[in-house]
């Protein structure tokens, strides 16, 4: 029974990445006008876009971090870690909420900015939060000068847009919301 039970986890397991590679093609090609910046007219966000989210340059710390990632997680999970790697050494967050089984995350953050202190729990308030799931508690640890970035954005993106933030980056699998004040509101949809 036990044997049944682990060929039919690496049967689900097999089609699952089968299917993600059907899929990420079509949304590709879907998204494809949203890429690198075209259309975008913030100087803020354009940079942003090129600077941080389209940045192919290999990072000091990409080969070292990568060593330790699971089999599972080598493929398409790394491009998120490596985004998250820039987008910490990009803001030099002071505060990172994390939850509490991130560690690779928290690893490539730590890699990205070194002086942040990286918490599980929620002070009273963060310059940088990773949430998997949406939560309205830490949108009250947000402050002006805050970014959330939320994972699996393709399963909560309506949660991810009414959230009040003023510039939010929508990259299908990810979800970056800026609340700083002096932008103008805008939600951009950028294809990574």
């Amino acid at each position: 029974m036990q044997s049944k039970l682990e060929s039919y986890g690496k049967y689900a397991y097999f089609c699952a990445q089968v299917m993600q590679k059907v899929t990420n093609p079509l949304i590709w090609l879907v998204r494809f006008r949203h890429r690198k910046g075209y259309g975008v007219h913030s100087p803020f966000a354009f940079r942003f876009i090129t600077d941080v989210i389209y940045e192919r340059h290999p990072y000091y710390a990409y080969k070292e971090l990568d060593k330790v990632l699971p089999f599972s997680k080598r493929f398409r999970h790394r491009k998120g870690l490596h985004l998250l790697l820039r987008l910490a050494n990009h803001l030099q967050p002071s505060t990172v909420t994390l939850p509490k089984d991130a560690w690779l995350e928290k690893r490539y953050l730590q890699s990205g900015c070194k002086s942040a202190r990286i918490l599980c729990g929620w002070p009273e308030q963060t310059s940088m939060c990773l949430l998997r799931k949406p939560d309205d508690e830490a949108l009250q640890h947000l402050g002006e000068h805050s970014v959330l970035l939320l994972d699996n954005l393709h399963r909560h993106r309506e949660w991810f847009k009414s959230i009040p933030s003023v510039v939010s980056f929508d990259l299908y699998d990810f979800g970056i919301a800026f609340f700083d004040k002096q932008y103008n509101k805008q939600y951009y949809k950028v294809n990574f």
